[in-house]
């Protein structure tokens, strides 16, 4: 499972210097251009696009900046007990990708279990959401034009080369709900240069860029979108904190006096600046955000569905999301995942804090870690299992 943040961007330098402030290529070493392989090949790209029902516009194709519409590629399909499917045909999808078509497969990281763990390695880094989209092209036409994105980017050329073209910004920290948009690119690059397998690029939000194939190259890469964590997130979070004061659920004194709407404006603004001023509160609105992301996947048949976990100390066990919250108090332990809280006695802390730090473990290291039976260990585990929250088994 590669650490992006640590093996290659990194670590501390990308996350103070470079993430959302500048772009930054980084390239791989000669002996380092297939280090993106494992996360997805050309055979297992074709699998996916073989087994899964993949509707427009989860799988698209593109050209010239616009969308290439379905019927073009895809074939109807009705069944008795599913409803119908526009199918992409390999043949019609080929001919258009020869034509200069780039085709996008949007959130594999749900398809492909690679991705999902390098995903989640990902997120419990940054603490947000990450969303990968793969592109594979094979012509100097750019499938999208100059365009930016309202979020940052981090690029992974996992075969053959890709040329970029990068603009910089025109609207500093552009939203996708906003009150404006600026829509006339640069008319000039700022770096132009082309990414070779195993390299690496980060492009920030709202950063005007295009990219091309190499002609004649096929070109395949994955895009890692990371979710903004913005000052109107964090409003947005604190107004619904705040849902809890008498005073902010009671009516606004549209028809009061003067002298009682100041007394009501007064009272909001000292509410709202006593949360600001709390030096927790971005670490309080992170930790809201951590506890309840949704898990990623997590069916763990047949073992989810027997009575008891069984007692197989090999036993491979993961948590689903990637970004669960673990506090500790006086002789006790809380653990926060997808919405859920857990209140268990202190013993199990080492358990729990194993489990949350993302590496692969088992039931027999688990139980090790909190110095408990495996029987014990299993008794917890069930009940996580049961709430959906862990995986068990060849997951």
């Amino acid at each position: 499972m590669i650490d992006l943040i640590v093996e290659v961007l990194g670590g501390d330098r990308f996350l103070a210097q470079d993430l959302g402030r500048t772009h930054r290529v980084y390239s791989a070493a000669l002996t380092a251009r297939d280090r993106f392989a494992g996360l997805l090949a050309w055979p297992a790209l074709n699998r996916i696009l073989d087994t899964h029902r993949l509707d427009p516009p989860r799988l698209r194709l593109s050209a010239d900046g616009a969308t290439i519409p379905a019927s073009e590629y895809c074939q109807r399909r009705t069944y008795r007990r599913m409803p119908p499917w526009e199918a992409p045909q390999p043949h019609l999808v080929a001919q258009q990708l020869r034509d200069g078509a780039t085709l996008v497969l949007d959130a594999i990281e749900e398809m492909h279990p690679p991705i999902r763990a390098m995903v989640s390695t990902l997120e419990h880094h940054l603490r947000t959401s990450v969303q990968v989209n793969a592109y594979a092209s094979w012509t100097g036409k750019e499938g999208f034009g100059v365009h930016w994105d309202d979020h940052d980017v981090i690029v992974l050329q996992v075969s053959g080369a890709k040329r970029w073209r990068i603009y910089g910004p025109t609207r500093p920290a552009p939203l996708y709900r906003d009150v404006e948009f600026d829509d006339t690119p640069p008319e000039h690059s700022i770096d132009e240069f082309t990414l070779q397998a195993g390299d690496a690029l980060h492009v920030p939000r709202g950063w005007w860029h295009a990219a091309a194939a190499s002609t004649g190259q096929p070109s395949l890469h994955l895009t890692c979108g990371l979710a903004t964590h913005t000052g109107v997130d964090l409003l947005s979070w604190l107004v619904d904190d705040l849902r809890a004061q008498d005073s902010v659920r009671a009516d606004i004194p549209r028809l009061a006096d003067q002298d009682t709407q100041t007394a009501w404006r007064c009272e909001m603004g000292k509410l709202l600046a006593e949360r600001l001023n709390d030096s927790t509160v971005i670490d309080a609105y992170l930790a809201a955000c951590d506890a309840v992301r949704e898990p990623r996947g997590g069916f763990s048949l047949p073992h989810a569905v027997h009575e008891r976990l069984p007692d197989d100390p090999a036993l491979p066990v993961r948590l689903t999301t990637p970004r669960a919250v673990l506090r500790r108090a006086e002789q006790a332990v809380t653990l926060e995942a997808a919405g859920q809280r857990w209140t268990l006695a202190d013993q199990a802390a080492p358990l729990l804090k194993a489990l949350v730090s993302g590496r692969p473990t088992t039931l027999g290291g688990l139980a090790q870690a909190a110095n408990v039976t495996i029987d014990q260990a299993a008794e917890l585990l069930d009940q996580l299992l049961r709430s959906g929250i862990i995986a068990v088994g060849e997951t």
